[in-house]
């Protein structure tokens, strides 16, 4: 069952107790926590000598590692690999197939070539997963997910895909959650003047969902749970 602690460990020291092999997905309705939650997550598992891929479909490479060195000092940078403006999902397939050849171009290199495989990686953030998606049909959609189920068990890869809540159609946005191992959601509320965020964790492969959100802030060294919140 996940209790608050587990919570806690999610949020406040990456992947240590997240079941390997498998593929969540971290969901915000405004914002950008869950950036926040990654660089963390990337963080940590850096330091226990995990092999992360970082991509962003929104953000270049240069300016991903000017956030994660603002936000925390990465230990064993030689174990991760970073690819920003990234904007092909059959691309995606390609590097988990160990098919496809990303060249140096896009990391600012003017001759040879980079493999990038994401097969050697222990844990593989997509940020945003969504946006590869949004003129795709949900045909599409459900065959990308089936694919990185079947990598994440065949390679031992814990995949995290993040979507801002809206961008696809109700629909895609529900078979997604329904195939994925976990959902991790990052909710805002706004009451009279103030901000009020939560975690929502309506489903984790292994666990009984919690009954209740648990409220947490952002602070400069990440996201910290609010002890006033219990599980009911």
């Amino acid at each position: 069952m996940i209790t608050l602690r587990v919570l806690m460990v999610l949020t406040s020291f990456g992947l240590k107790n997240v079941p390997t092999n498998v593929v969540l997905l971290v969901e915000e309705d405004i914002g950008d926590v869950k950036g926040v939650f990654f660089r963390k997550i990337t963080s940590d598992a850096l330091k226990s000598g995990k092999k992360v891929f970082y991509i962003s479909t929104r953000n270049s490479e240069s300016d991903l590692k000017d956030e994660m060195n603002r936000f925390e000092s990465f230990a064993k940078p030689e174990l991760l690999t970073v690819i920003g403006n990234f904007s092909d999902h059959i691309a995606l397939l390609d590097m988990c197939y160990k098919r496809h050849r990303l060249y140096s171009r896009l990391h600012g290199e003017d001759n040879g070539s980079l493999l990038h495989n994401i097969s050697e990686a222990d844990v593989c953030i997509i940020d945003t997963f969504a946006a590869l998606f949004v003129h795709e049909d949900t045909e599409v959609i459900s065959e990308t997910i089936e694919a990185l189920i079947s990598i994440s068990r065949k390679e031992n890869i814990t995949f995290l895909l993040s979507a801002d809540m809206g961008i696809l159609p109700e629909r895609a946005e529900k078979i997604i959650r329904s195939m994925v191992d976990g959902v991790i959601q990052f909710r805002t509320e706004y009451l009279a003047g103030k901000i009020n965020r939560f975690i929502n964790i309506p489903k984790m492969k292994g666990s009984i969902p919690l009954n209740k959100m648990i409220a947490y802030n952002v602070t400069s060294q990440g996201i910290t749970m609010d002890m006033r919140e219990r599980v009911g």
